[in-house]
């Protein structure tokens, strides 16, 4: 059975061979290349990610029920035991370009949060966390990250994979954080030194899955979910429609992404 993917990213491995399945969900496969890189199935209507293909429906429940050890991969075709996944001809590149922010968005984000009863991972429904005195650790956190955008550079040992999760609350809030840094073109991204240079190496931090995301995230690359709330950051209209589909990510995802969002932004934009 020959089936055609919705669409791939460009930022996929470069490497090919036998794929080995690291985890299967109702929405996602997650599988490791020969070199330990993260190749993601997502089931249409969950987004792209930036390691991604997405499949229909139909044809990632055919790809979901073979669970044969043998799935190879060509960079255009996934070959399994009697189905073959192509990529279309166009890949989707997924880094975000820089855009006029200006303070009202970040103020009108500020409100939709400030009325969210969705729950955050460590901080408890956004709603607390963006009415009143923000927790001290999530201080911490903007101060160094205003450190860095500065041009310091900061170990986040210490925030890395904390949290619940399969990516833990800390590493979205990290990249919420980063979306806002890499989207607004006020920021000079040459100033500041690589994210996570001075940190260890994540894969001893975090979640497999999540070490993607983040190393992604600091070459300002991020999945469509993100994407979408980046759009909306500079057409206010569609604001709340984009944290209504980003809080649909994961059981505390979308939500602590937001948090970083914000707090990078109300930081920028005082």
């Amino acid at each position: 059975m020959i089936m055609q993917a919705l669409s791939v990213s460009e930022h996929l491995p470069k490497d090919t061979g036998i794929l080995r399945g690291i985890g299967r969900f109702n929405h996602a496969l997650n599988f490791l290349t020969p070199s330990g890189d993260l190749l993601t199935l997502h089931r249409h209507g969950r987004g792209l990610s930036p390691m991604g293909w997405m499949v229909s429906e139909r044809d990632f429940q055919v790809i979901f029920e073979d669970e044969s050890e043998c799935i190879e991969y060509q960079q255009d075709v996934i070959i399994g035991r009697n189905w073959q996944l192509q990529a279309p001809e166009n890949r989707v590149s997924l880094k975000i370009l820089p855009q006029k922010l200006s303070s009202s968005v970040m103020v009108s984000l500020w409100d939709i949060l400030r009325q969210s009863k969705a729950k955050s991972g460590l901080h408890g429904m956004l709603s607390q966390v963006t009415n009143g005195t923000v927790p001290r650790e999530l201080q911490v956190l903007s101060a160094n990250f205003q450190r860095w955008r500065r041009g310091d550079s900061i170990n986040w040992q210490s925030v890395v994979g904390k949290g619940p999760g399969l990516t833990p609350s800390y590493d979205d809030i990290l990249i919420g954080m980063l979306l806002v840094s890499f989207l607004d073109e006020r920021t000079d991204s040459h100033k500041s030194p690589p994210f996570f240079q001075d940190t260890p190496s994540l894969e001893l931090l975090t979640t497999l899955i999540s070490v993607n995301y983040l190393q992604f995230a600091s070459q300002g690359i991020f999945s469509t979910p993100l994407q979408t709330l980046a759009t909306a950051l500079t057409q206010p209209m569609k604001l709340s429609q984009a944290v209504r589909l980003l809080l649909q990510v994961g059981h505390f995802s979308g939500a602590d992404t937001l948090i970083g969002v914000w707090l990078a932004g109300m930081e920028t934009h005082h």
